[in-house]
This record gives C-alpha cells, structure tokens and sequence, in this order.
C-alpha cells in the first residue's frame, strides 16, 4: 500500500481538504461521462481534480524528504506502464504525439496513487464517491432507456436498435454500442456486488439492486456479447466472494430469469451462435498472427495503428478486438508478461484478504474486466476513459486495499 502522503504535522489544511478534493475528482471521473458533453472536458476534469492534486500531494512528500514506501505488489504494474510508456519510442505512423502517449501512463500511475491515498486515509470518502459517481451512470441509463425507446420510439426487435447514448445533446454519449455496455457492465458488477453483501441493509440493498437492474438492461440492449458474459462472471464472482443468503436467492431468481429469457429469443440466440459466432473476430485474429513475426517480444510500439481492412473494402478495424493481442501488438509480449505479473499479484492479495469488504467488492469488476477483455477492450493506456473504470479502478482498489489490524478496523467505514 502507498504510505501516507501528506505529512499532517507541516499541512494539515491541505491532508484535511485533499480526500475531498481527491473523491470529487473520483466522482467527476466515474461520472462525467454522463452530464459532460464533451470529452475534453471531462479529461480536463479529471486531471484538475483528481490527477493534479494527487501530483502536488507526491511533490509535497519528496519535498519534506519524508519515504514513500510503495507496496511490491505495485510494482510489476509501474514497470508494466514505463514499459509501455518506453514502447512509443519505436512506434511509427503514430496518429499522436510520443508524448503524449507517455503521459497517459503517467496519468494512469497517479490515478493509482489518488485511489491508494482515498483507502488509506479517507475509506468514508472513497466510498460515497464510488456510490454517488455510479447513481449518476445508472441515472444517466434510465434517461437513455426512456428516451430512446419510450419518446424516440426505437425498436426493441433483437439487434433492431443498439443503444450507446441519451440521444438528446452529446450527455450520456459513449460513441459505441460495445463501449457503452462494457462501461455499464462494469458498473453493474459493482453494484450487485454491494447488494448482495450480507453487511448491507435491506434498503441500502434494494437501492443497489434498482440500479443493477437497471444498468443490466441497458448492457442487454447494446448487445455487446462480451459485456454479456463480463457480468454473468462478475456477478457469479460477486455471490461466491460475498457467500450470502441473498446473493444465493439472487443468483437462483436470475438464473430463471436468463432461462425464460434464453427461451423466448431461442431463435437469435441460435443465430448468434450458428451464424454470427465471433462476428469476423476470427479473420481479425488471423490478420494479427500474420503481421507480428518479427514483432513479438517488443510489438510495434505503443500508438502504431492497427489497420485490418475488411474484405468489403470499406471497413477498417481499429484494434485487435482482444486487449490481450492488442497489448501484445502495441508493446509486445514483455508487457504482456509485466501485465500478467501485476494481475497474479493482485489475484494473490485478492485471495489473501478475501474477507476483506474491499476485495469482495472490487474483485468481481475484475473478473468482469478479464472477461470483456478477452474480445471488445481496445486499450488500457488510454487518457482517462470508460476504459480506467472498467480496468484500472478494480485494480487500484486491490492494490491499495491495507492488510492485517489496518484492514479490521476499516471493516465497518467500508460498509456503513
């Protein structure tokens, strides 16, 4: 875990506004994407409110010469993103600056800095802003689902209509049916996972519940078969770590639920299978074997397009539609392997503290994120994005969550 940041005794103003400041730009990041039009605009968000003051916060500790001891959980992952960071370095035809390229990993490291700081001093804070930031993003799907389907009228035949925004402005706008279920998947799994924690309470529960319920039918809509399976395993993920009476009940209601649905759209989920299958993913992979002699141990450098030209002459994919191939295309399979490294890591703390509320909660976004990334997530190095949501909040709660007498006495502030 990062140790204490601010040294209360020479700022105690600033070590009793940073949490706020640090959830209120949590807060902006989860949910931004929802009341902000303008994706600028919410990376500027995010950098002034919650990467900014978490580099200031590190500034203040070098300067006052105090240690900053770092967990050696973290560091397969700050090698992982100096590696990636260094991959720009022999990229070519890139579409972005080499430095900027760099900074998305820097901005990353410190996101994972932001929330180690939230856990380790402000649990309370941490908290409300995870609560408040994915109210909004349930929010922001109900008003998509309503005004979609109820005033726009769209159809709800399978695949008539895949639903990826409000459709009122640019609010609510994720650009991309698969973007748009995998971030509300991921969303999802958070909030079953905390209804099904025996410490809830019943209102709390039923709360979290609405809004899983809600998120669950807009991921079915976007029809985004990774999200799909993504929150069938976290949700499963979620009951086994949680181990409570009304995840068991909850899980056997939605196991008959999937079952009447599975029979009412048999015939699509027969044509998905014998027809769709892996909608041309296959001639994608193929296409990544073919051009990555020569290129595996240190890929093509982090920003080389990938450019497969589809056989209609017309469309171009854009990515290897598997984080893990796309990882391994854009800096080879050394962050591939710093990337499994950092992931064995965190798999082991998971189990180690399984008890503790923190992993029973992040664990199973997790489980959600390796799931959907087997298919549909582009990148992990990215600006701040769905995709940190998705991937990096997971993670940087595992990292950070505190073992041994820190971790019972925090028990309670994680589920009050």
């Amino acid at each position: 875990m990062v140790s204490r940041i601010i040294d209360t005794k020479n700022s105690r103003v600033w070590s009793r506004l940073l949490p706020g400041v640090l959830a209120l730009g949590l807060f902006v990041q989860l949910s931004g994407q929802v009341w902000l039009q303008s994706g600028s605009a919410h990376n500027t968000q995010v950098y002034l409110g919650l990467l900014l003051p978490t580099l200031i916060a590190l500034v203040c500790k070098l300067a006052s010469r105090a240690t900053i001891r770092v967990s050696a959980d973290y560091l397969p992952w700050l090698l992982f993103l100096a590696w990636s960071a260094i991959s720009v370095s022999w990229n070519s035809n890139a579409d972005k600056q080499p430095l900027d390229l760099v900074k998305c990993a820097a901005f990353i490291a410190l996101f994972l800095v932001a929330v180690a700081i939230l856990l380790s001093q402000a649990q309370a804070w941490l908290r409300r802003a995870l609560m408040a930031g994915f109210l909004v993003v349930a929010l922001g799907a109900l008003a998509s689902l309503i005004y979609q389907f109820l005033l726009l009228d769209q159809p709800l035949a399978y695949r008539a209509f895949r639903i990826d925004r409000l459709g009122y402005g640019n609010f609510a706008n994720y650009g991309w049916p698969v973007i748009a279920g995998i971030f509300h998947g991921a969303v999802a799994v958070w909030a079953f996972g905390y209804a099904v924690d025996r410490k809830v309470g019943t209102k709390s529960a039923a709360v979290a519940l609405a809004v899983f319920a809600v998120l669950v039918l807009y991921v079915v809509l976007t029809y985004a078969r990774g999200a799909w399976f993504g929150v069938l395993g976290g949700c499963l993920a979620a009951v086994l770590v949680q181990n409570s009476r009304r995840g068991w009940l909850l899980s056997a209601a939605f196991l008959l639920l999937l079952l009447g649905a599975g029979l009412l759209y048999w015939q699509a989920l027969t044509f998905e299978v014998q027809t769709r299958q892996l909608s041309g993913r296959e001639m994608i992979w193929q296409y990544f074997l073919e051009v990555m002699p020569g290129h595996w141990l240190f890929g093509y450098g982090l920003g080389t397009p990938f450019a497969f030209a589809w056989p209609d002459g017309v469309n171009i994919s854009p990515h290897a539609h598997s984080l893990y191939l796309q990882q391994v295309y854009d800096s080879g399979l050394i962050s591939l392997a710093l990337m499994g490294a950092g992931l064995f890591c965190v798999l082991r703390k998971a189990w180690r503290l399984r008890d503790n509320p923190w992993v029973r909660l992040a664990f199973p976004a997790l489980v959600f994120a390796l799931i959907a990334m087997l298919t549909d997530v582009e990148r992990i190095i990215t600006r701040p994005s769905v995709y940190w949501t998705v991937f990096w909040l997971p993670v940087a709660v595992l990292l950070a969550t505190p073992a041994g007498r820190q971790a019972a006495r925090d028990d309670e502030v994680a589920t009050s």
